[in-house]
């Protein structure tokens, strides 16, 4: 099975107990650090929040990364991926709903990686809304962002706690801003 090309999404990736331990851990004994935009600190209307890495540059750097791992390899399994991965890097965003101007626009667009291609495994682990978007236009080597009427919509993705979102890391994607409670996501992207 080849992931390029394909968006999967599984629910319950892992049983509702484990579900709610990783939002604890998370939540309660993450360590988060502030950031000006979670998809581009040049961005024009800011979308602030906080990011925790788990891999960074290839390197475990947050013991948490253990506690996510599982859903990470099963997730990657599902698509077709099989044997030990390399994981470029795992990081974990957290948004409040914010009372801020255009508050009701998407995130801008972005790719995590752009180096090759890559598997996006998206973990969600906070119900909210604020879904995903993700768009049919991929990055290619001029690097330049699309503007938003050049985009054109594949699919959105509604955070549930226990969904994962897998997809070709080379589509554009972002987010919305939640209106209601807590964000959380956990992102990775596996060769």
């Amino acid at each position: 099975m080849n992931y390029y090309n394909k968006i999967y999404v599984f629910d319950d990736i892992v049983p509702k107990e484990k579900q709610i331990e990783i939002e604890k851990l998370l939540l309660n004994k993450g360590s988060w650090t502030f950031i000006k935009d979670v998809t581009n600190p040049d961005s024009p209307i800011p979308r602030p929040g906080f990011y925790h890495w788990l891999v960074h540059e290839e390197k475990t750097v947050s013991d948490l990364h253990n506690e996510i791992l599982p859903i990470i390899k099963t997730s990657y399994q599902k698509v077709g991926l099989h044997g030990e991965r390399r994981i470029l890097q795992g990081r974990s965003f957290l948004q409040l709903p914010l009372n801020i101007p255009d508050r009701d626009k998407l995130d801008v667009p972005h790719v995590d990686l752009s180096n090759f291609k890559h598997l996006v495994v998206l973990y969600y682990v906070t119900d909210a809304d604020g879904e995903t978007v993700i768009y049919e236009n991929q990055y290619d080597e001029k690097g330049d962002i699309p503007r938003f009427e050049t985009l054109k919509e594949k699919q959105r993705v509604m955070p549930k706690q226990g969904r994962v979102v897998c997809f070709d890391g080379y589509y554009w994607h972002t987010a919305a801003q939640p209106s209601q409670g807590v964000r959380c996501i956990v992102n990775y992207n596996v060769v």
